[in-house]
């Protein structure tokens, strides 16, 4: 029996659907409600980096001393996608979560929670078909 370690981290999939798409199409916007999610929850900023489409929506990503917190947002759907990693406990991934959720005004959200780093439930790419 293979040795369990220890979880690594905390993996948090957010979608929030009935955001203004006015927002989700703001990069600056976006980028502080973000910058304050990462603060909120007691986490290091280290870098960001946001794209804006040209048509509409954006994409981006705050990398956190202790992994990151994304975004891709659909304005035309008035959704956005997060992924709020953490590693370590002194960060709360769902206090970002929360902020975000004051900041957007969403109407509705679905939150996933992973734990990072177990090895029950971990399937190799070969062992699950893919060509070698």
């Amino acid at each position: 029996m293979a040795e369990q370690h220890l979880t690594r981290g905390r993996h948090i999939l957010f979608d929030v659907w009935g955001v203004d798409p006015d927002l989700l199409n703001d990069v600056a916007r976006m980028r502080a409600a973000m910058l304050d999610a990462a603060d909120a929850a007691g986490a290091t900023v280290v870098d960001d980096r946001f794209h804006r489409f040209p048509v509409q929506g954006l994409s981006g990503v705050i990398v956190l001393a202790e992994s990151h917190i994304s975004v891709h947002t659909f304005p035309e759907h008035n959704y956005a996608a997060f992924d709020v990693f953490t590693c370590g406990s002194h960060v709360d991934p769902e206090e970002a979560c929360r902020h975000l959720l004051r900041e957007l005004h969403a109407e509705r959200w679905f939150v996933r929670r992973v734990l990072r780093g177990m090895e029950d439930g971990i399937v190799e790419l070969q062992e699950a078909g893919a060509a070698g």
